[in-house]
């Protein structure tokens, strides 16, 4: 009997072993497919946006759709570029974040690795009903502005208000608002503001490209008093042609009167100056709560030249606690991060806003690294701002613990994962 050589004997060896462990294993892996294993992901992290009128730059709701950007795909969410989600999860802990889990992440890579096949249709999950249009849900009610404005081709266009065409006969509880622009194109933000008329107006809720709308859980919400009108500060930007736009505010009325209204507070720096060629300029805004609260979201605002933003709650003994660390702010997706569990602040806490600025050449946003900058509302100038949205505490919120905002998305419901 001729025995085989060593390296065939290795050879043989080895494929014996790859058996073995192939049947512990349950057989040979499957590779992932669109339909069974990549959809659910998509579904429940990426169609609210990637869907026709949204902000998303090509849909997902089907293969036919997705497979052409697969590899797009695949580097966006290895670089965490998507899901856009700029806090760092060491800080905090919050309840609508955006990343991705590793799994879900290594799961569409080997999908694109693998082919990006489809798999069979029929495994595809049903794709989430969503109201066109809108990402809170067929609104109760709709106002808009009176007239249509023309946006110029050219030039800067100082900030515009106009009214609505709708007063509030009665006090209203609201549970869910959500800004519209009529023009993406041209509006670069859009905030709603309460009040008779807008020389006395006050913050609602705002358009901003990322910024999700206002969704309250029963028993919370904002209070319209009788009378009020709904004010449209609108920011244009031109874009080489003549446009018009008429942005319009969606609102869900909540079924019977709320036991905790939402308040919203600012914290604001008006007076900072970043000098010329600076790539690190400190800006520290604070506020003191003077009774006992509750936070339960966070919104930074800056402009190009925002750099990272820090917002910690110093309490009256000085310890310190970190709420919120966006280590690379990104003009482009500004939201409300919402407390994984509200919390509470002892009267005499105080919430500090920190953020630096770059204003040197390093920072590809920056329009000027030679002009000393200051506060203003165009986007060459800079702003810093922090919003809270924030509930006294009563007998009917004392033991509720959970988050009170909703993520749009989560209105359609979370898909279950298919084994």
């Amino acid at each position: 009997m001729r025995l085989p050589s060593l390296g065939v004997a290795a050879a043989w060896a080895g494929a014996f072993l790859t058996l073995i462990a192939t049947a512990a294993a349950g057989g040979p892996a499957r590779e992932p497919t669109f339909a069974k294993d990549v959809a659910p992901i998509l579904f429940a992290n990426c169609v609210y946006c990637h869907r026709p009128g949204e902000i998303g730059p090509f849909s997902m709701r089907t293969y036919e759709e997705t497979r052409p950007w697969a590899k797009s795909i695949k580097q966006a969410i290895l670089t965490r570029k998507m899901p856009p989600w700029p806090a760092d999860p060491a800080y905090g802990n919050l309840a609508n974040s955006k990343r991705l889990s590793d799994r879900d992440i290594q799961t569409i890579v080997d999908w694109v690795d693998s082919g990006a096949r489809q798999g069979p249709p029929d495994e595809t999950p049903a794709l989430p009903q969503f109201v066109e249009g809108w990402q809170i849900g067929t609104p109760d009610l709709i106002v808009r502005m009176v007239e249509p404005f023309t946006v110029p081709a050219s030039g800067t266009i100082p900030y515009m208000t106009f009214p609505t065409d709708y007063v509030f006969p009665e006090d209203t509880w609201i549970q869910a608002v959500e800004v519209r622009p009529g023009n993406r194109a041209v509006v670069h933000h859009a905030f709603a503001l309460l009040g008779a008329d807008a020389s006395v107006a006050t913050g609602l809720h705002l358009y901003s490209p990322g910024l999700e709308p206002l969704i309250f859980r029963e028993g919370y919400g904002k209070l319209i008093p009788k009378g009020t009108r709904i004010h449209l500060q609108l920011h244009y930007n031109a874009n080489g042609r003549e446009e018009t736009d008429q942005t319009v505010v969606g609102f869900k009325l909540a079924a019977k009167p709320a036991h905790t209204a939402v308040h919203s507070a600012m914290v604001v720096n008006t007076g900072f100056a970043i000098p010329p060629m600076a790539r690190n300029h400190e800006v520290v805004a604070a506020i003191q709560f003077p009774f006992p609260a509750r936070i339960h979201a966070l919104r930074p605002h800056m402009h190009l030249r925002g750099k990272d933003a820090t917002v910690t709650l110093i309490q009256p003994d000085g310890s310190r606690k970190t709420l919120l660390y966006i280590p690379e702010w990104n003009d482009g997706w500004q939201y409300y991060y919402v407390l994984a569990k509200p919390e509470n602040v002892p009267q005499g806490a105080i919430v500090e806003y920190v953020a630096h600025y770059d204003n040197s050449p390093a920072n590809p946003q920056n329009p000027n690294p030679q002009a000393t900058v200051t506060y203003g509302d165009q986007l060459w100038d800079e702003m810093h701002l922090l919003y809270i949205n924030w509930t006294e505490v009563n007998a009917e919120n004392r033991r509720d613990s959970e988050p009170i905002q909703i993520s749009p998305n989560k209105l359609w419901g979370a898909l279950v994962r298919q084994p």
